[in-house]
């Protein structure tokens, strides 16, 4: 049985066109807009998409803490 590759071609292509790692690209994005469809829009994928990466690129807890983060700050303001 063959592995499969952990980024698709889709997501080769979206780090061709932004100079970025997919995994950067969605951190980034997420802790702009602050929730998985923002991110998805600002990225160009769906928000289905996104969470079925945010799991194949072992990104889930990393995005839960900016989340935690995020409530945070806005239970501070």
């Amino acid at each position: 049985m063959t592995k499969r590759p952990l980024k698709t071609f889709l997501m080769q292509l979206i780090e061709r066109d932004h100079a970025k790692t997919v995994e950067q690209l969605m951190l980034e994005a997420f802790q702009q807009y602050g929730t998985e469809r923002g991110a998805s829009n600002a990225i160009g994928i769906t928000q289905q998409t996104f969470n079925v990466w945010k799991y194949r690129l072992g990104l889930a807890n990393e995005i839960d803490n900016i989340r935690q983060m995020l409530l945070e700050q806005a239970a501070e303001s």
